[in-house]
């Protein structure tokens, strides 16, 4: 419990006054709400003794107004600290994406999607039911069964003496069951996050799970783990369940006893009429404090197990590390980028997806790189925004370790157009200027250099036509060539194309070509591809093979060597021919 408070408490800190002006109303309520049986007993023993008329209506307008008073107080408790428990809920939210966002693509290499999204949407709620009815609820408690303590050993020591003996029997209970909530609550969670995983792979390859008649193995799949959090929530349930059960057996013993001595008392005549309505009054205020310790110890067990999975996410950080000082390398028109010896791992890969790699390309010149799949081609596209750090040597630019620079400084100047563009749920528009002040002029030339403008008729809001989620009512090639638009309307220094023309048609390819080689024209840019149609032009191709340079040179030179640039060149003509046959 003192660790869950440690860790909760920095959350409260931008929200102290309003917490505290909370748990005040919280005080008044309770005051309310006991003086309500007193004044009962009041009434009830001067009935008994003999009461005029005018004094009823006294009674009862007391009784009314403390009514209203704990009823007013109660609202303003609940309002003030829910309150509270959702602006942090927000700040938790916010906090926590920021991190997510942070953190590299290693990280998200050895993470499932699915579980990093409950994590931040039911893990945070879980949390927030303990910073606001949890916390309501615990303080409400105390204060309740302080005060009616106090007035009930006023009224009589022995029938106090009486519920007193449970407390004992109730705090043993709660402390066995409330670890068994923990255990089962930390099991649930993690099967839902299992669950959470399994359905959002299967809805993002829902074309994968159709084309290869999946859909008997998914849903098995799904039914195992449907199950197994079915099991897990059914065992929390038995646990949470056995609280209500064993809080009343207990009430009603107490609720027996007191009605055998207090009726005893009562005709012995030591102990009056009233005094015993407010007596089982106070027990009934005492009832909802107790039924609600299960509860409350429920929610709290299940919110210590969701900050300890959100936590575990925060305490997680970049290997990808800014420099310590503020000092960022000058940047040129044209800058250079160089590969001093770069061998690279990816995490949990068994063999070096680079090894060795060496090159230079110079200020205004444009590299090809050429290679089969799986040959390393986009590792060093990751390598040059530093989307990874080298396991060996250094990437430089302009002479610079990349690891001198702000990792924003050196992406806001490069310009990358993946493999694999993704598209947000956005018109066509927004997703080219991607949060970016560029005028309406800027976007048509960007999709005029990526000859998106040639489908624009099929669009039927033109570039204002949502793209569906991850782009999908777009085919292949305008996925692309949104991507490329993208990337050329920032006017950046230093230009990547990552396999960017391989969902196009020839024709279009070449247009496009075309099109980026006027573009790039004194602009540093590397074309990564398996197409060798597509660096023709470059000032020099590199040739990647398992990892390593095979080749370099310029496009004659490589076709005259008769290597595998030149096989992959034979190789890819023979089949346009007979495509065009």
């Amino acid at each position: 419990m003192i660790d869950l408070i440690r860790k909760i408490a920095p959350y409260y800190r931008p929200y102290r006054n309003a917490t505290l002006l909370g748990l005040a109303f919280v005080l008044l309520a309770n005051v309310f709400k006991v003086f309500s049986p007193w004044v009962l007993r009041m009434s009830v023993n001067q009935i008994e003794s003999g009461v005029q008329a005018s004094q009823l209506w006294q009674l009862a307008g007391m009784i009314l107004a403390v009514a209203i008073g704990s009823g007013f107080f109660t609202l303003l408790m609940r309002k003030k600290i829910i309150s509270v428990s959702r602006h942090i809920e927000y700040d938790m939210r916010q906090k926590l994406f920021e991190h997510l966002l942070s953190l590299d693509p290693a990280f998200y290499d050895r993470s499932r999607i699915g579980d990093l999204m409950t994590r931040s949407t039911m893990d945070i709620e879980q949390v927030r039911m303990v910073l606001g009815p949890a916390l309501m609820y615990s303080v409400n408690t105390i204060f309740g069964f302080l005060f009616a303590m106090v007035l009930m050993f006023t009224i009589s020591v022995p029938l106090t003496l009486i519920v007193l003996v449970i407390g004992p029997v109730v705090a043993v209970m709660v402390f066995f069951l409330g670890r068994m909530v923990h255990k089962a609550s930390t099991e649930s969670q993690a099967a839902f996050s299992n669950l959470s995983a399994l359905v959002q792979e299967n809805l993002s390859g829902i074309r994968i799970v159709k084309a290869f008649l999946q859909q008997n193995d998914q849903k098995k799949r799904f039914g195992d783990q449907s199950q197994d959090l079915l099991d897990k929530k059914m065992k929390l349930v038995l646990f949470q369940g056995a609280f209500m059960p064993l809080i009343m057996l207990l009430f009603g013993v107490a609720v027996a006893a007191i009605m055998l001595v207090g009726g005893w008392y009562i005709i012995e005549g030591t102990l009056r009429v009233g005094d015993y309505v407010a007596f089982t009054g106070y027990l009934m205020i005492l009832t909802w404090p107790m039924v609600s310790i299960g509860w409350v110890v429920g929610l709290i067990q299940r919110g210590r197990a969701s900050l300890d999975r959100i936590h575990e996410l925060l305490d997680h950080s970049s290997s990808l590390v800014d420099p310590d000082d503020d000092h960022t390398p000058p940047w040129q028109a044209n800058a250079s980028i160089r590969f001093d010896n770069v061998t690279f791992t990816y995490p949990k890969a068994e063999t070096p997806a680079l090894r060795n790699i060496g090159f230079e390309l110079e200020p205004g010149n444009l590299l090809g790189i050429v290679g089969r799949v799986g040959s390393g081609k986009s590792t060093i596209a990751s390598l040059i925004s530093r989307l990874y750090d080298t396991s060996d040597g250094a990437v430089r630019v302009d002479g610079v370790d990349i690891r001198n620079w702000r990792k924003d400084d050196l992406r806001k100047r490069i310009a990358i157009v993946p493999q694999d563009p993704l598209l947000f749920s956005t018109s066509i528009r927004d997703n080219i200027r991607l949060g970016g002040d560029y005028t309406d002029a800027d976007v048509d030339r960007a999709v005029e250099i990526s000859r998106l403008v040639q489908d624009l008729d099929d669009f039927p809001n033109g570039l204002d036509t949502e793209v569906g989620e991850r782009g999908i009512t777009l085919s292949g090639g305008q996925k692309q060539r949104v991507a490329i638009a993208r990337a050329v309307i920032r006017d950046s220094e230093l230009l990547i194309f990552d396999d960017a023309l391989s969902a196009v048609d020839a024709s279009t390819e070449e247009m496009i070509l075309n099109n980026l080689n006027t573009y790039i024209e004194g602009r540093t840019a590397i074309i990564i591809t398996h197409r060798t149609s597509s660096v023709k032009a470059a000032d020099e191709i590199i040739v990647l093979d398992d990892g390593t340079i095979a080749e370099r040179g310029k496009h004659n030179d490589l076709i005259k060597q008769g290597g595998v640039y030149a096989d992959l060149f034979q190789r890819q003509k023979m089949a346009s021919e007979l495509e065009a046959a």
